[in-house]
């Protein structure tokens, strides 16, 4: 993993973990207003990105947007599975339905990409906040839900 013209360019030449500019550690003001950590661009089965959403056997799997709360901060912000909420960030705001589930994290939203009614890419931001690729925060950035 080492690269000779990382090191060249300046760089560090070996991978380095850097904690996203929208963290509650870093960014403690900010985490006060938007609690939660969003994740985004999760793939859904039965999609291809934001293909394939109008074939009837697999809306019916999937009929609509979601955002994935874990059950502990789903009480905390009074949602249950099937709830409306609205989720917003420092960009904007989606209301999706809300879905319970075990496989995310606490204090973690995670919503899937590639619907149009709910576009989670309102919620992200395009700066880039990778030094080397230029590429934009959109698995660790801050958001809030309501239930609507």
């Amino acid at each position: 993993m080492f690269s000779s013209y990382l090191e060249k360019m300046g760089y560090p030449p070996l991978p380095v973990f850097e904690e996203p500019p929208e963290n509650p550690d870093r960014a403690p003001g900010l985490a006060a207003k938007y609690p939660l950590v969003l994740t985004t661009g999760s793939r859904h089965l039965h999609y291809l990105h934001s293909q394939l959403r109008d074939v009837p056997s697999l809306n019916r799997k999937t009929p609509e947007p979601y955002a994935e709360i874990h059950p502990l901060s789903a009480r905390q912000y009074g949602l249950s599975n099937g709830d409306r909420a609205a989720v917003a960030s420092l960009r904007g705001k989606i209301q999706v339905r809300v879905k319970v589930s075990e496989e995310i994290m606490p204090g973690v939203v995670n919503i899937p990409h590639g619907w149009e009614e709910a576009n989670v890419n309102v919620l992200t931001d395009n700066a880039p906040v990778d030094k080397i690729t230029g590429y934009p925060a959109l698995k660790g950035l801050l958001c809030k839900i309501e239930k609507i």
